[in-house]
C-alpha cells in the first residue's frame, strides 16, 4: 500500500488509535495535528511522516484523513479561515484527484456544501463518521457509516475503513454517513438519559439501583447504555467512556438541526437536545457518563433540570 499516503488531521483520543491501526496494517501515514507535541510523538514512535502545516499535508497525501471536533473545524482545514486563501491550509496543496475522508461528526447539510467546493477544486469528499468510541477505536472494530457516491475514490480509500473497523455501511449519498451518525447517537442519548430518570425515580421510592438494572436487562427496558454502562462505570462512579457529555451534546444538536432542515416532527429530539445542551454546560469537561449526576443535583434542590435556584 505504500503507492498511496494518507494524511491524518487529529491525532486525538480516536485518532491516535486509528491512526496507529492503519500504520500497522502497511498504509502509509503522514500526520497533522495542532498538538506539536502530540504529532511529533505520534510520528516518532510509529514511523509516521510528520507534516509542518496542512498544505504540506495535501502535498504529500492521496487521501486525507480528518477526525476533529466538528465540521466548521473540517471547513477551516480544507479552505481556510473566513477570509479565502489566507493562513495555512489544505486546499493550497491538494494533489490532482485528492481524495478527504471526514471521520469526524459533523452536520450533513453542512458536508454537503463542503463536497460541492472541493469537487470544484477537483477534490471528492466522503463522509465516514465512526461509532464504538476510544475502545472500538484501539481495537479497530469501529462501525463506519460512509456517505458519497463516487465508487472509485470508495474503492480506493477501503483500506483505510478495514484498518480501523469492523463494520462498513454504505449509507447514501454525500452526507448520509453524518446524518446517521447523528441519529445514532441521538438514540444512544435517549437510552442514557431514560435510564437515568428511571434510576432516579427508583431510588427516590426505595429500589435498590443495582437491582433495577440487574432487572431491566433481563427485561424489555434493556439498551445499550444499561448493558454496557452502569454497572460496568456508571453505579461505581468510575465513569470513563472516553466519549464525553459535550460531545453527546454536540451530536444530539446536529440531530436536532438536521430534523429542523428537513422540518421534520421530533419532539422527542428537541426535548433531549435541550436537556444534553443543559447538562453538558452545567458539568464542563465530564464523560458523557457522569449526566446521572445531573439529575442527582436537580432532584436534590427539588428543581427541574435546567432551572436556576
Amino acid at each position: 500500500m505504500a503507492d498511496m499516503t494518507v494524511g491524518w488531521i487529529g491525532i486525538g483520543n480516536m485518532g491516535w488509535p486509528m491512526a496507529r491501526n492503519a500504520k500497522k496494517a502497511g498504509l502509509d501515514i503522514a500526520v497533522y495535528d495542532v498538538d506539536q507535541g502530540r504529532m511529533g510523538k505520534f510520528a516518532e514512535e510509529f514511523d509516521a511522516k510528520r507534516a509542518p502545516t496542512l498544505k504540506a499535508l495535501a502535498e504529500m497525501s492521496d487521501v486525507i484523513v480528518t477526525i476533529v471536533p466538528d465540521g466548521k473545524v473540517v471547513r477551516q482545514i480544507c479552505l481556510g479561515a473566513d477570509k479565502p486563501g489566507e493562513g495555512d491550509r489544505l486546499a493550497d496543496g491538494f494533489k490532482p484527484g485528492a481524495i478527504v475522508i471526514d471521520m469526524s461528526s459533523s452536520a450533513p447539510t453542512g458536508t454537503r456544501a463542503l463536497g460541492d467546493e472541493l469537487h470544484r477544486l477537483g477534490v471528492t469528499l466522503i463522509d465516514a463518521p465512526v461509532s464504538g468510541g476510544t475502545a472500538g477505536a484501539d481495537a479497530a472494530t469501529l462501525s463506519i457509516m460512509v456517505g458519497g457516491t463516487d465508487e472509485a475514490a470508495i474503492a480506493k480509500v477501503m483500506p483505510v475503513f478495514e484498518a480501523t473497523g469492523r463494520n462498513v455501511f454504505r449509507c447514501g449519498t454525500l452526507g448520509c454517513g453524518h446524518a446517521m451518525k447523528c441519529l445514532n447517537n441521538y438514540l444512544s442519548a435517549v437510552g442514557l438519559t431514560a435510564a437515568n430518570e428511571a434510576l432516579i425515580i427508583g431510588q427516590k421510592f426505595g429500589l435498590d439501583p443495582s437491582t433495577m438494572i440487574d432487572i431491566i436487562n433481563v427485561s424489555t427496558g434493556r439498551n445499550n447504555s444499561t448493558e454496557t454502562k452502569y454497572h460496568q462505570r456508571v453505579l461505581n462512579r468510575k465513569y470513563g467512556s472516553g466519549f464525553s457529555a459535550a460531545l453527546m451534546a454536540k451530536d444530539v444538536g446536529i440531530a436536532a438541526g438536521l430534523a429542523g432542515d428537513q422540518e421534520a416532527f421530533a419532539p422527542l429530539l428537541h426535548t433531549m437536545n435541550e436537556i444534553w445542551q443543559q447538562a453538558s454546560t452545567q458539568l464542563p469537561g465530564v464523560d458523557h457518563e457522569v449526566t446521572i449526576e445531573y439529575y442527582e443535583r436537580a432532584n436534590a434542590t427539588r428543581l427541574k433540570p435546567g432551572k436556576k435556584a
